[in-house]
Protein backbone atom coordinates (compact mmCIF):
# COMPACT_ATOMS: atom_id res chain seq x y z
CA UNK A 1 0.00 0.00 0.00
CA UNK A 2 2.89 2.46 1.11
CA UNK A 3 4.25 2.06 -2.93
CA UNK A 4 1.28 2.50 -4.24
CA UNK A 5 0.77 6.32 -2.06
CA UNK A 6 4.96 6.96 -3.33
CA UNK A 7 4.19 7.28 -6.47
CA UNK A 8 4.26 10.02 -8.18
CA UNK A 9 2.60 10.40 -11.64
CA UNK A 10 3.68 12.60 -14.50
CA UNK A 11 2.26 13.99 -17.83
CA UNK A 12 3.99 12.73 -20.48
CA UNK A 13 4.47 16.37 -22.22
CA UNK A 14 6.81 14.85 -25.29
CA UNK A 15 4.25 12.84 -26.67
CA UNK A 16 1.57 15.68 -26.02
CA UNK A 17 3.65 18.62 -27.73
CA UNK A 18 4.76 15.42 -30.67
CA UNK A 19 0.77 15.05 -31.11
CA UNK A 20 -0.45 18.76 -31.19
CA UNK A 21 2.66 19.15 -33.93
CA UNK A 22 1.38 16.62 -35.67
CA UNK A 23 -1.82 18.04 -36.05
CA UNK A 24 -0.78 21.58 -36.65
CA UNK A 25 1.26 20.18 -39.82
CA UNK A 26 -1.57 17.83 -41.14
CA UNK A 27 -3.73 21.45 -40.61
CA UNK A 28 -0.87 23.37 -42.32
CA UNK A 29 -0.49 21.29 -45.52
CA UNK A 30 -4.37 20.77 -45.52
CA UNK A 31 -4.50 24.86 -45.35
CA UNK A 32 -1.82 24.62 -47.93
CA UNK A 33 -4.05 22.92 -50.84
CA UNK A 34 -5.94 26.47 -50.77
CA UNK A 35 -3.25 28.73 -51.48
CA UNK A 36 0.92 28.86 -49.60
CA UNK A 37 -0.16 31.87 -47.80
CA UNK A 38 -3.08 30.31 -46.19
CA UNK A 39 -0.71 27.61 -45.35
CA UNK A 40 1.37 29.09 -43.65
CA UNK A 41 -0.67 31.64 -41.83
CA UNK A 42 -2.61 28.38 -40.74
CA UNK A 43 1.14 27.49 -39.23
CA UNK A 44 1.51 30.64 -37.28
CA UNK A 45 -1.83 30.31 -35.98
CA UNK A 46 -0.90 26.76 -34.20
CA UNK A 47 2.35 27.88 -33.67
CA UNK A 48 0.31 30.59 -31.65
CA UNK A 49 -1.19 28.30 -29.28
CA UNK A 50 1.25 25.58 -29.53
CA UNK A 51 4.26 28.28 -27.54
CA UNK A 52 2.91 29.74 -25.07
CA UNK A 53 1.40 26.60 -23.70
CA UNK A 54 4.56 25.05 -24.03
CA UNK A 55 5.74 27.63 -22.13
CA UNK A 56 3.28 27.52 -19.53
CA UNK A 57 3.96 23.74 -19.44
CA UNK A 58 7.38 24.23 -18.46
CA UNK A 59 6.80 26.49 -16.10
CA UNK A 60 4.21 24.87 -14.08
CA UNK A 61 5.56 20.99 -14.28
CA UNK A 62 9.05 22.07 -13.16
CA UNK A 63 8.42 21.04 -9.33
CA UNK A 64 6.68 18.30 -8.29
CA UNK A 65 5.77 16.40 -5.37
CA UNK A 66 3.65 17.54 -1.75
CA UNK A 67 6.57 19.45 -0.70
CA UNK A 68 6.33 22.19 -4.10
CA UNK A 69 2.93 22.99 -3.49
CA UNK A 70 3.32 26.39 -2.90
CA UNK A 71 5.47 26.15 -5.69
CA UNK A 72 3.28 24.87 -7.78
CA UNK A 73 0.19 27.30 -7.07
CA UNK A 74 2.40 30.37 -6.99
CA UNK A 75 3.60 28.52 -10.72
CA UNK A 76 0.56 28.13 -12.17
CA UNK A 77 -0.74 31.33 -11.39
CA UNK A 78 2.34 33.24 -13.11
CA UNK A 79 2.23 30.71 -15.86
CA UNK A 80 -1.38 31.39 -16.88
CA UNK A 81 -1.32 34.71 -16.88
CA UNK A 82 2.13 34.81 -19.03
CA UNK A 83 0.72 32.45 -21.55
CA UNK A 84 -2.51 34.79 -21.63
CA UNK A 85 -0.11 37.52 -22.35
CA UNK A 86 2.10 35.74 -24.90
CA UNK A 87 -0.87 34.59 -26.63
CA UNK A 88 -2.38 38.33 -26.94
CA UNK A 89 1.06 39.80 -28.08
CA UNK A 90 1.54 37.24 -30.48
CA UNK A 91 -1.60 37.92 -31.96
CA UNK A 92 -1.07 41.52 -31.99
CA UNK A 93 2.80 41.18 -33.88
CA UNK A 94 1.12 39.01 -36.55
CA UNK A 95 -1.63 41.43 -37.30
CA UNK A 96 0.92 44.26 -37.29
CA UNK A 97 4.04 42.76 -38.80
CA UNK A 98 3.50 40.17 -41.26
CA UNK A 99 2.14 41.79 -43.91
CA UNK A 100 -0.31 39.19 -45.51
CA UNK A 101 -1.68 37.08 -43.70
CA UNK A 102 -4.77 35.05 -44.27
CA UNK A 103 -6.60 35.86 -41.57
CA UNK A 104 -9.25 32.71 -41.57
CA UNK A 105 -6.63 29.93 -41.82
CA UNK A 106 -4.87 31.59 -38.85
CA UNK A 107 -8.30 32.09 -36.90
CA UNK A 108 -9.38 28.55 -37.33
CA UNK A 109 -6.33 26.71 -36.74
CA UNK A 110 -5.99 28.23 -33.70
CA UNK A 111 -9.31 27.48 -32.91
CA UNK A 112 -8.78 23.58 -33.81
CA UNK A 113 -5.63 23.71 -31.92
CA UNK A 114 -7.48 25.16 -28.87
CA UNK A 115 -10.19 22.77 -29.11
CA UNK A 116 -7.70 19.48 -29.78
CA UNK A 117 -6.02 20.72 -26.57
CA UNK A 118 -8.79 20.30 -24.41
CA UNK A 119 -9.66 16.90 -26.38
CA UNK A 120 -5.83 15.77 -25.71
CA UNK A 121 -6.13 15.91 -21.72
CA UNK A 122 -8.47 13.32 -22.56
CA UNK A 123 -6.85 10.99 -24.73
CA UNK A 124 -3.30 11.36 -23.36
CA UNK A 125 -3.39 10.06 -19.37
CA UNK A 126 -0.84 11.06 -16.49
CA UNK A 127 1.39 7.96 -16.35
CA UNK A 128 2.32 6.57 -12.91
CA UNK A 129 5.94 6.42 -12.18
CA UNK A 130 7.63 3.15 -12.06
Amino acid sequence: MASRQSRITYVPLARWLAVEFTGLIIISLMWSLHSVLAGYSAFIGGLIFIVPNAWFVHRVYRYQGARHARLMVGNLFRAESTKIALTAVSFAAVFTLMEPVYVPSLLFTFAVMVVAGGALRWLIRPQPRR
